[in-house]
């Protein structure tokens, strides 16, 4: 039998390497898919009560430990997230944690039910309180607001029910946010209460402004500091 002449055995070998080359790319999509997959529904599962998502957890469960090409697959999966559930992921602690928000326009109270509805109302209290004194409260303040209105931190409410695991799941949820901060003339150093990373993704400071204002039968623009954080400009705020 002649052998082959040297450029059928070139063009022989190039299309044997191009099919596999092609065969591999092939593998390789469906891998990520795959992995992308895995890591949309991790996420999904990780946050129905809208818990915090550790990245080693996505690693381990989704991704058989294989954290090297969790970067790659999860902006495939954020984008997944968006454009078929109306999520997105957001960091909490660069690199370690973070939380699925809803890109989704946010409801009226009027179309909760009554759990969410309690629930959300004293978020809501906390929420504006922080935003009208500025963004940053010491935790024993925030008390002392809630108690003026009748909410005592280890008393049940008759509408609100056990207030205390309602605020500490704030936490959980990264509605709220604590820090540590040493302030002048005090030897211990305080614990501070701003709005967390789902808060200020979330939750509109325009309409908290506008709710506050309601119930004390003031104008937004009174109060100048948060009108304009709130609506991003002061042409209608006066000095």
């Amino acid at each position: 039998m002649p052998r082959p002449s040297q450029s059928r055995v070139s063009s022989s070998q190039s299309l044997s390497n191009s099919q596999l080359q092609t065969s591999q790319s092939a593998d390789s999509s469906d891998d990520i898919t795959a992995h992308v997959n895995a890591v949309v529904k991790a996420i999904l599962n990780l946050s129905c009560n809208k818990a915090i998502i550790k990245r080693a957890d996505l690693v381990n469960i989704a991704l058989k430990g294989n954290g090297r090409i969790l970067g790659r697959v999860l902006q495939d999966a954020n984008t997944e997230l968006k454009d078929i559930y109306g999520y997105t992921l957001v960091e909490v602690e660069k690199s370690k944690t973070m939380i699925l928000c809803s890109t989704l326009p946010a409801g009226s109270m009027d179309e909760l039910n009554d759990a969410y509805r309690r629930r959300y109302t004293l978020l809501y209290l906390i929420l504006g309180y922080i935003f009208m004194k500025n963004g940053s409260v010491p935790e024993t303040i925030v008390w002392e607001f809630l108690e003026t209105i009748g909410i005592e931190e280890q008393q049940e409410h008759n509408y609100f029910g056990e207030v205390k695991k309602m605020y500490d799941s704030f936490f959980k949820q990264a509605y709220l946010a604590r820090t540590k901060q040493a302030l002048e003339g005090l030897n211990d150093e305080v614990t501070l209460i701003s709005w967390g990373v789902r808060s200020k993704h979330e939750v509109s400071k325009k309409e908290i402004l506008e709710g506050f204002c309601k119930v004390m039968n003031r104008n937004p623009v009174d109060f100048k500091t948060q009108y304009i954080e709130a609506n991003g400009k002061d042409d209608e705020v006066d000095d």
